[in-house]
């Protein structure tokens, strides 16, 4: 079971990504058209091969230096979103980097808290284990049905993602703000719902839906 987990994750950051629908004009269009060389899809690769350093230094006790590094890639997450937007440079491969690049920045943040806040978190630990199952079931599901880690881009995770990594900077300068937790535990279980709600529904992975709220008519054919 594991040994087919690690190998869709492998797979999914490495697939050819063939033909897709864009939602906007539902051209068909082929990634090789794409200009994948730009600059939010080199930070995104560049926010994926610093998690091994990352966890080296989290492992080795290195707490500043650990959560300055993190910040910037936190920086670099919301620049490439931005820049990609701003600047017509969102891709089918950028949309799969971040994602997965999202994927393991996450469990490195988790990692990150238990290991240097658990005296911190130890009260609330039953419900902090529940949003990590939130967010970790959310791409094992996806990629059992789709080969490929969620990357629906939906409007309530970006807002879920905001939140939490706020949450993370408090708790790492100010320590852990009791209503603020329960905000984000509210908001994550909400996030769950919506992404399952489409997750289920689609017949195929697609990217940048905003949410149930925007969708007249989710298609699943």
């Amino acid at each position: 079971m594991y040994e087919v987990l690690i190998k869709k994750v492998y797979l999914a950051g490495i697939k050819d990504f063939g033909i897709f629908k864009t939602q906007k004009n539902i051209q068909i269009v082929t990634a090789s058209k794409e200009n994948i060389y730009n600059l939010p899809n080199f930070l995104s690769l560049y926010r994926l091969l610093t998690v091994p350093l990352l966890f080296y230094i989290a492992f080795s006790d290195n707490e500043k230096i650990f959560f300055y590094w993190f910040l910037i890639n936190m920086f670099t997450d919301a620049l490439d979103g931005f820049v990609a937007r701003k600047f017509n440079m969102q891709t089918r491969l950028g949309a799969k980097l971040d994602s997965l690049a999202d994927f393991f920045m996450y469990l490195l943040a988790m990692y990150a808290m238990i290991h240097f806040k658990w005296n911190d978190l130890q009260e609330y630990k039953y419900s902090f284990y529940l949003i990590i199952f939130y967010y970790l079931f959310i791409d094992i599901f996806s990629l059992l049905k789709f080969n490929e880690i969620a990357s629906l881009h939906l409007i309530s995770s970006k807002i879920n993602g905001v939140v939490q990594g706020l949450f993370f900077l408090l708790l790492f300068t100010v320590g852990l703000i009791k209503p603020y937790y329960w905000l984000m535990f509210v908001l994550a279980t909400f996030s769950f719902i919506e992404n399952m709600f489409f997750l289920i529904r689609l017949k195929e992975m697609k990217s940048n839906l905003k949410g149930i709220f925007w969708q007249k008519r989710i298609r699943i054919d």
